[in-house]
């Protein structure tokens, strides 16, 4: 296996390859293989010349995703580690994203933030002393001092991914070069079967592992041209992704399921009709929920365009394994898994009975198998292995997953000890393909039964008076102990959304109907307060604290225009029960 630095060197000599980088203002910059060894190696030289060392740990918060790529790539370089950090998003709420630089940069030691000079003054009033902040533009080197630095060894630290903190504060991952050449060998070869020929477009973010490593690393492996894309860009205008896919003739590109919803949805005939989409060999999908009905509309949406159905392709990793676990196979269709739900609330992933009454049922997604020399099973709590379509816990081992948590070592031991990645999700095999039912922490077990909130969100979700997608299901206890299900959603607002007391009715409706449980609590916030990681990923938990400490953002009368129900109510103020008192900021979350 090779070191990322020594594939960076190796790359250098085919000039006639080179990544693509779209700024914010649409300019595009090209930057040559040969040029990007050149650049990591001043970079790396200006970084020592700052002040750093090997193993010395630096933050990185740069909006425009070439300034980030380069120095990141000099950070490796140097063996200096590096530590990702999403920039603000917007204006508002700077003291939480304060809140969450202060910890990352504790928790890893980084003694240098490097940044842009529109950041500078912003991080500075938020870190205090927590760092010596370094603008990007003063450890851009010069070509007069890039000698090569010393060679990194796999073993070595390349840099920290710290998650998302879906479920708590962000822990550092710890990303050694080992790690990153067996992931990225997994992805390239094993997965996707590249060569030079493919080509990868991406907006996904670079400050996550899947449009780091996926996008940023793994494919300089195999010689593999990327075009990277404004993240933002994406999310304003969703037809520049495969505009970009046509113009460079992509065959490579990932993203998580919303972004096929969005795209199917938003594209119009007009923006797609000299679209030749034919090249597009991987339509990979992970980092979230999949959900079979999103990619089957997409591959409908764009078949007109010569997009091939054995395009899509499920997967599955998080980043305490670097980035990929699972791929679908590569050249298959979409499979999916129709089950009865009665059976999977008791833990066994088995369709309808065909001879038997008519059941509610579930579909999932193939995610592919584990890849060579890695190993995946589904493990009781005991760490046994549990029989072909029962539910358990997806433990992996292999080359690819990481040395556990910076400095955090109950969290590595509770995670990684023994051997294997607990990775805390929920999942069965069968026919050898992973299918995966959600996080264990967030089951929600009513009277026995098991229930995934996923399931739950997407049917509010299409509740006409909430936004889509925006919602999240949690349990709670009553004054008995017993379980029950709440909710929070955001709520479309105007005349057409109708009344607080119509859109809780929709939602209680359609969880009755389809899920077949009453929501205890329905609470409708505003628009954009629901919480969520800096991936777009719902943080359940998060909400869940929120509500009980009375930090929810509660849809108004005034907000919504109704003349009656207050903000937040039980699904029986619509006509189901008892009226809902919000908990004091005393009664905590266990």
């Amino acid at each position: 296996m090779r070191t990322f630095p020594r594939v960076l060197q190796e790359n250098a000599v085919h000039a006639d390859r080179a990544v693509t980088f779209m700024r914010a203002d649409g300019e595009e910059r090209k930057v040559s293989f040969p040029d990007l060894w050149q650049t990591a190696c001043q970079r790396a030289q200006a970084l020592y010349a700052v002040g750093l060392q090997k193993g010395d740990r630096v933050a990185l918060v740069l909006p425009e995703p070439d300034e980030f790529v380069l120095t990141f790539m000099a950070c490796l370089t140097a063996g200096i580690v590096a530590v990702p950090m999403y920039p603000p998003q917007t204006l508002a709420k700077l003291e939480a994203y304060g809140d969450t630089v202060r910890h990352i940069l504790a928790a890893s030691g980084a003694k240098v933030l490097i940044t842009s000079a529109t950041l500078k003054e912003m991080l500075a009033s938020h870190i205090a002393d927590s760092a010596r902040i370094v603008l990007e533009s003063e450890v851009r080197g010069d070509a007069a001092n890039a000698a090569p630095p010393p060679a990194v060894d796999l073993e070595d630290l390349a840099f920290l991914q710290f998650t998302s903190g879906s479920t708590s504060k962000p822990k550092g991952v710890m990303v050694t070069f080992g790690n990153l050449a067996a992931n990225a060998h997994a992805i390239m070869v094993d997965g996707l079967k590249s060569t030079p020929a493919d080509k990868g477009v991406s907006w996904l973010p670079l400050y996550h592992d899947m449009g780091l490593i996926g996008f940023v690393v793994a494919p300089l492996y195999t010689l593999v041209q990327v075009m990277f894309l404004p993240t933002m860009a994406f999310i304003r205008r969703p037809s520049i992704w495969l505009d970009a896919i046509h113009r460079f003739r992509g065959t490579i590109t990932f993203a998580p399921n919303f972004a096929y919803a969005l795209a199917a949805r938003a594209i119009t005939d007009a923006q797609s009709k000299s679209w030749d989409l034919s090249c597009m060999r991987h339509l990979g999908c992970g980092a979230e929920p999949i959900q079979a009905d999103v990619l089957r509309a997409f591959l409908s949406r764009f078949a007109p365009n010569g997009l091939a159905p054995t395009s899509v392709l499920p997967s599955y990793g998080m980043a305490e394994a670097t980035l990929a676990i699972t791929f679908w196979d590569d050249d298959k269709e979409l499979k999916t898994d129709v089950l009865d739900i009665e059976a999977m609330r008791a833990g066994v992933a088995r369709p309808p009975q065909a001879d038997g009454p008519a059941s509610k049922t579930m579909e999932l997604v193939a995610c592919g198998r584990a890849f060579p020399n890695h190993e995946l099973k589904i493990s009781n709590a005991r760490g046994d292995a549990l029989p072909e379509r029962h539910v358990g816990e997806i433990w992996v081992k292999g080359p690819s997953v990481t040395r556990g948590y910076y400095g955090d070592p109950e969290a590595t031991e509770e995670t990684f000890g023994g051997g294997w990645l607990r990775t805390g999700d929920l999942g069965y095999v069968a026919d050898g393909n992973v299918f995966i039912c959600g996080r264990a922490k967030d089951l929600i077990i009513i009277n026995g039964k098991n229930y995934y909130p996923q399931d739950i969100e997407a049917v509010v979700s299409r509740a006409p008076g909430v936004r889509d997608g925006q919602c999240v299901a949690f349990s709670d206890l009553d004054d008995t102990g017993a379980e029950r299900c709440v909710l929070v959603a955001e709520a479309k607002i105007g005349p057409r959304a109708g009344t607080i007391g119509d859109i809780v009715a929709q939602i209680v409706q359609l969880v009755r109907a389809e899920i077949g449980i009453v929501p205890s609590e329905v609470h409708l916030i505003k628009r954009g307060t629901l919480p969520k990681t800096s991936s777009g990923k719902v943080r359940r938990r998060e909400a869940k604290r929120r509500l009980a400490m009375g930090e929810l953002e509660f849809l108004t009368e005034a907000d919504s225009k109704a003349d009656s129900l207050p903000p937040s109510v039980l699904g029986a103020e619509a006509g189901m029960g008892p009226r809902y008192q919000r908990p004091e900021a005393s009664d905590g979350i266990q």
